[in-house]
């Protein structure tokens, strides 16, 4: 009776055991999406950043529509290029969770950026959700919403 129970809470242990390496394998699998994603964003390679998406993923910028679609993802980031150079870009999760082939990834960014007109530099700082999904053995991005903490641009000065 107590080798069963002995047996069984070691085949327990051992499932949780290979539960939990599958769920770091997959944090840091994660972990290297979003690392990928910084980097692109940071050189402004939209078609690098579009690649981390699912083909029908959704990107939601702020102050602008849903991005949806890889086409649209890159079409955004070329345009925000003509806008703005970025010049360094930090992401850090303050959470992720694994739920299966779905996943959540929450945190902050900091972003240096330049207006291409009139050359001011603008320091963000925000909040991001992004969902992810197990594709291919691959963790893509499915959906990214994210916002400045920063109060939102004065209008434009009057022209004389």
């Amino acid at each position: 009776m107590i080798r069963n129970v002995i047996a069984a809470a070691a085949a327990v242990a051992l499932a949780a055991g290979g539960a939990y390496a599958q769920g770091n394998a997959d944090t840091a699998a994660i972990a290297k999406t979003r690392s990928a994603f910084e980097k692109a964003a940071a050189a402004q390679d939209a078609a690098g950043v579009a690649k981390l998406f699912t083909a029908d993923g959704v990107e939601m910028p702020p102050n602008a529509p849903a991005a949806k679609g890889r086409a649209a993802i890159e079409a955004w980031h070329k345009a925000f290029a003509q806008q703005f150079m970025l010049h360094g870009m930090t992401i850090t999760a303050t959470e992720t969770k694994v739920l299966g082939d779905a996943a959540y990834d929450i945190g902050t960014y900091k972003q240096s950026l330049m207006a291409m007109k009139g050359g001011g530099m603008i320091e963000d700082k925000g909040k991001y959700v992004v969902l992810l999904k197990k594709e291919g053995g691959n963790w893509m991005i499915s959906h990214a919403i994210y916002n400045s903490d920063n109060p939102p641009p004065g209008p434009a000065p009057a022209k004389k």
